[in-house]
Parts: structure tokens; C-alpha cells; sequence
């Protein structure tokens, strides 16, 4: 018998979300000091939620289980009530299965019985009532019983890559050594190693152990970082025995249960499905109930987030999130890849950030599975605003498309660049625009232009030419909260109240050769034009970090871009299917071990030492 997930409470450091884990009612009494919760008589709680309900169906459909019991330890007088809950369309659905007194006699007390049902779909469940005063709930287990040769043998490596987030990856470290590293009765001991690429060189050195490998290294952005650490994890043929890479972000807050549940997953797979990726969803860390997305779709680099907004304290949405959509690819805050697709001719490309998990996604993912229990939490992205982005949004989605021979016709470039332009140089932000701009440029000089790059270096230089970001009181601005709220509720409308005044503004190109002397304050994500008429200078507010940048009208700098805007336009029309072709043709080049190791100033080789050292004397000969 094997535990598939072991019941959890919330956990300061982690979440404190209560009902992500059970629901009580008010007899019912939970510390987040405890390990348990309190009944009164009449006590309730339930457990039908996104870390304690079990996913059935999907469990009985990819792995070799059959039957599931549940495992609880109860001080006290308790009926438990086993159930099964489906959603519908718009119905929820419960169905019983069945339900028992147990009775502890005053003593710690573990019992278990099977969830034996036909029909699997949506969620086992349980929920326990207190049938005397004073009992307690100490939690419990899902278990399976489980052939041994039914069962794989698992080892994952987890990936990170990390450019001065020591706050986080010291903590999820810290967190995962005691949970797996330190108890050698854990089924992971021995079964869990972390390779970490220190980007910017600031990890310390005593952070190396038995399970836990740091190296320096260059500032490549993730695309760079990730695969140095999968490069690392395959250098002289896999001497560890990985069997999947768990790339993950470092800027984020991870449950270590997670982590068992994907293990257990990983080991009970059927045969035909001992391919699939395991991807984890991301919520966000500031507002821990809801989910940003759970799997995607590329759809020509508009990314279409599955699951997006959900909040998963609801038992609505728990239940929704159990129903299978169609997903491409996991984004790298938490992919689990098989080892056979990390290969010395398989590696991601080097578009340094944003884009190259779902290249490498969409190259290698045959299945995805995702399931409740599996996440974590993350930074919101809002709060995490760069100049440098614009730089990579279209470079980067037009290297990937291409690769990929992914259907992204010159028509659409074409509008969705318009989109982008207008709306930044009508924002006033023309640095953004030029860094779009430059992008393109560079998709367009092709893939030997790729390969000569100094990733470091070129990322360097684009962020040196963007906005940066200061606190407010450090600009030459009077910054006012009210006044900045007031901008954020201003009618969508504003600026284009009465015919001539539109007129007015379609012929001078939104405002820009119009009269402005105005100041506004404004947000950096979510600006729209309208709200920059006829103003002179602009404070970029970002409320999170509580920093900004200063943008002002320049109708030179304006007129200069959109006429370099018109030459990008030409200069898609006349070469964009041929430089296209040429990536398709070449891509792969960008993907094997001899280029990393270039590109990355490294010696690593997926050879095992007697393999290599037999083709270095073959090639001296």
C-alpha cells in the first residue's frame, strides 16, 4: 500500500488560505500552531477542497490504481461520510458513498475504508461530524494498494535557475531538506536532488550538499540558466539516475506535498502514458486562493491562460479544475520533463526569457497532466514591470513560431504589431517602442546573428535602454495617491466626449500635435491612450513596489519612431516568410550541447567519461 497524498493544513510560510484545505463550521476550531483541529459536539468540517479532495478520475484513468482508502486519526466520537462530487455544466453533484461511526474511546485512533464506487469522474471526499465535545482531527492519508512492479522508480532532479532571489530559494530549500533530506523514512530520500544555476553569483557556496548542487553562472536569462541546469543533470550520461527534471522558478513559494504527489504520480503512470509532462498550477502569492492558470495555449505566442482567475477556495472551482481541457504547454514555473526529451540535441533555445518554455513545450510535450494539489504560489507578473520585455514579446514569439512551423501569417504580425506601436507611442512611453522595434530588427538579421550573441551582454544593453524604475521620491515629480486613484477610475470614454473633439484627435494623430501642458499619473500596467491626451509629462506608477518612471510628449521622437515603424512594416512585407523559413531550417542548431557550451563558455558533455574519452583519442588519431 502506498499513500497517493497525505491530508494538510495550512502552514505559515507557505498558505494560511484556510479554505484551500478544509471548511469547518463554527464549532469547529483549527490554530495554525496546531497539527489539529477541535470539535465541540455538532463540530463539522469538510474536506472537499483543493488540497485534501482526491482527483479521481484522473488518477484511475493515467495510473495502475484500483481502489483508494482513506485513512484518518480521530480522537473522539465521529460519523465520517465518504462522498463523490462531479460538476455538471452548472450543476454540482454529490453522490454518497458510504459512511461510518467511529468511536476512539479517548485515545488516538486510525481507521480506513475504501472508496469502492463504479463511477469515478470528478472528486473523492470526505467530511467528518463530531458526535461528542473535545474531539480532534489529526489528518490522515489517501492510500492505494499498489503492485510493487506496477510502481516505477522515480528520481527527479529539480531545476532552477536564479538571478538574486536568494530570499526564496533559501526558503524552499530549507523547506524541502526538511521535509525529504533530512528523514531517511521519507520515500523521497534519495530520490530528490536540486541543481541550481546562480545567474548572478550570489548564492552561497555552503549551499552545496549531497542533494543540493550550485553553480555559477552567466546571466542568460531563464532560457540560459534552465538549460545549463539540464545540462548539468545530463553531464557524463546522467551518473545520478534522473528520471524527470522539475523546472521551477525561483521566485516562487512551493508546498513540499506538492512535490510527494508529483512523485507518486511520476511512479503509479500507466505504461501508456509513462511520457507525460506534470504540470503544476500557478496561483498568485500576494492573494494565495486564486489561480492565474493551469496549462495554456501558445495560439501563435497570444497566450491563452487555462483556468485563469479561478478562486479555489470555492468548491465550484475546485470541482471545475478536476475537467480536462486542451492544453499545449506548462510554463517553467513548474514542468515536470521526462529525461528522454532532455537530450544533447534537444535543448531549449536561447530567446533568454519569456517564450522559451513554451517552445521547448510545444516541441516535447505528448501528454500534460495537472491535477488539484499540484502548484505554486508565484509573484504576480503586474508586479514585475520591464522595459526590456518589449524588447523579447516579439523577437522571441516570431523565433519560437517560426522554429516550430507554428501558422503565424504576415498579416497578423502586421496588426498585432500596430496594436503594440500605436499603443505605447500614444502612452508617451517611446522607449518601449523603440525596444519592440529593435526586436524585429533583430528576428530579421536571422540565426547565425542568434547564434554570435553574448546573451549577457545583449540583455545588458536593452535593459540599459529602457525605463528604470525608481521610488517616488527620488523623481522630479509631485506624486499624490488621490490623484492617482482618481486616473484609475476615469470613464473609459475620457478624451473622446463630442464629435469635433474627435475629429480633432483622429487628425492629429491622438493629440500628439496638439497643445499639451498637463501632468498625469498613471499605471504601468493597464494604461490606455485615451487617458494621455494633450498630456505633457506622465508618472509611471507601479503600486506594488511603490516605484515609477517619468515618460514626457517629444513630438521629434514621436515622428521618428512611427516612420521606423513604417520601415519594420516594409521590411516584414518584403523578407518575413524567408527569414521564417530559415529558422525552421536551421532551429536545431540553436539546440544541441556543442552550441551551449559555446554559448555558455562551458566543457559539459552528455558522454559518460569512457565514451568520451575513447572519441577524444578517436579524434587525435
Amino acid at each position: 500500500m502506498i499513500i497517493l497524498q497525505h491530508l494538510i493544513f495550512p502552514r505559515p510560510g507557505i498558505c494560511t488560505d484556510e479554505p484551500l484545505y478544509f471548511r469547518r463550521n463554527e464549532r469547529a476550531f483549527y490554530a495554525w500552531s496546531d497539527d489539529y483541529i477541535t470539535f465541540e459536539r455538532d463540530g463539522a468540517a469538510e474536506f472537499d477542497t483543493y488540497f485534501n479532495g482526491l482527483s479521481a478520475e484522473k488518477l484511475f484513468r493515467y495510473t495502475s490504481v484500483k481502489k483508494i482508502f482513506l485513512k484518518l486519526k480521530l480522537n473522539g466520537i465521529f460519523r465520517v461520510t465518504l462522498m463523490r462530487k462531479e460538476k455538471c455544466a452548472q450543476l454540482l453533484t454529490c453522490e454518497f458513498v458510504s459512511e461510518t461511526v467511529v468511536n476512539s474511546e479517548g485515545r488516538l485512533y486510525e481507521f480506513s475504508f475504501a472508496f469502492d464506487c463504479k463511477n469515478t469522474s470528478g472528486m473523492y471526499c470526505f467530511k467528518i461530524l463530531s458526535l461528542d465535545g473535545g474531539s480532534r482531527f489529526y489528518g490522515g492519508d489517501y492510500c492505494a494498494d499498489i503492485a510493487e512492479d506496477a510502481l516505477r522508480s522515480v528520481k527527479i532532479g529539480i531545476d532552477i535557475r536564479t538571478f538574486r532571489r536568494e530570499r526564496f530559494v533559501e526558503k524552499n530549500i530549507e523547506s524541502l531538506s526538511s521535509a525529504f533530506f533530512s528523514d531517511v523514512t521519507s520515500p523521497l530520500y534519495g530520490k530528490l536532488e536540486i541543481f541550481i544555476s546562480d545567474n548572478a553569483k550570489t548564492l552561497p557556496q555552503e549551499m552545496n550538499t549531497r542533494f543540493v548542487h550550485v553553480f555559477p553562472s552567466k546571466n542568460v536569462g531563464g532560457a540560459g540558466g534552465f538549460t545549463r541546469g539540464l545540462m548539468e543533470i545530463i553531464s557524463g550520461g546522467n551518473p545520478r539516475g534522473i528520471t524527470h527534471v522539475l523546472i521551477m522558478d525561483d521566485d516562487i513559494v512551493v508546498e513540499p506535498e506538492s512535490i510527494y504527489r508529483t512523485y507518486v504520480l511520476l511512479s503509479a503512470l500507466r505504461e501508456e502514458y509513462r511520457h507525460a509532462f506534470i504540470g503544476g498550477a500557478m496561483f498568485r502569492l500576494d492573494r494565495q486562493h486564486i489561480q492565474v492558470e493551469a496549462g495554456a495555449l501558445w495560439n501563435g505566442g497570444a497566450v491563452i491562460s487555462r483556468k485563469s482567475g479561478l478562486d479555489l477556495r470555492t468548491l465550484d472551482a475546485c470541482l471545475y479544475n478536476e475537467l480536462e481541457e486542451t492544453v499545449d504547454y506548462n510554463a517553467w514555473w513548474y514542468s515536470v520533463v521526462p529525461i528522454e526529451n532532455v537530450r544533447a540535441d534537444n535543448l531549449p533555445l536561447p530567446v533568454f526569457i519569456r517564450g522559451d518554455d513554451a517552445e521547448y513545450g510545444l516541441r516535447n510535450t505528448r501528454k500534460l497532466i495537472l491535477m488539484n494539489g499540484i502548484c505554486v504560489w508565484h509573484e504576480p507578473f503586474e508586479n514585475k514591470y520591464s522595459s526590456g520585455m518589449f524588447y523579447y514579446i516579439f523577437r522571441n514569439r516570431l523565433i519560437d513560431n517560426a522554429v516550430r512551423g507554428v501558422r503565424y501569417t504576415k498579416r497578423q504580425l502586421l496588426f498585432e504589431l500596430k496594436e503594440h506601436v500605436y499603443n505605447e507611442l500614444f502612452c508617451l512611453r517611446y522607449k518601449n517602442v523603440d525596444l519592440l522595434l529593435r526586436g524585429i530588427e533583430d528576428f530579421f538579421r536571422g540565426p547565425d546573428w542568434l547564434k554570435a550573441q553574448d546573451g549577457e551582454k545583449l540583455h545588458s544593453l536593452i535593459m540599459a535602454d529602457g525605463y528604470k524604475m525608481q521610488y517616488i521620491d527620488e523623481l522630479p515629480f509631485n506624486f499624490s495617491y488621490p490623484a492617482y486613484e482618481q486616473m484609475l477610475r476615469v470613464p473609459e470614454d475620457v478624451g473622446f466626449r463630442g464629435g469635433v473633439k474627435k475629429l480633432a484627435i483622429a487628425f492629429t494623430f491622438h493629440g500628439l500635435f496638439m497643445p499639451a501642458n498637463a501632468e498625469k499619473i498613471v499605471p504601468t500596467i493597464g494604461v490606455v491612450p485615451r487617458q494621455l491626451v494633450r498630456v505633457k509629462k506622465s508618472l509611471n506608477y507601479d503600486i506594488s513596489s511603490k516605484k515609477a518612471f517619468i515618460t514626457e510628449k517629444s513630438v521629434k521622437t514621436a515622428i521618428k519612431l512611427y516612420f521606423r515603424y513604417l520601415g519594420v512594416r516594409r521590411l516584414i512585407k518584403r523578407r518575413y516568410y524567408t527569414v521564417k523559413s530559415e529558422y525552421r531550417r536551421r532551429g536545431g542548431e540553436l539546440m544541441t550541447l556543442d552550441f551551449w557550451n559555446g554559448y555558455l563558455g562551458t566543457d559539459i558533455s552528455a558522454e559518460r567519461p569512457a565514451e568520451r574519452s575513447a572519441a577524444k583519442n578517436r579524434r587525435e588519431k
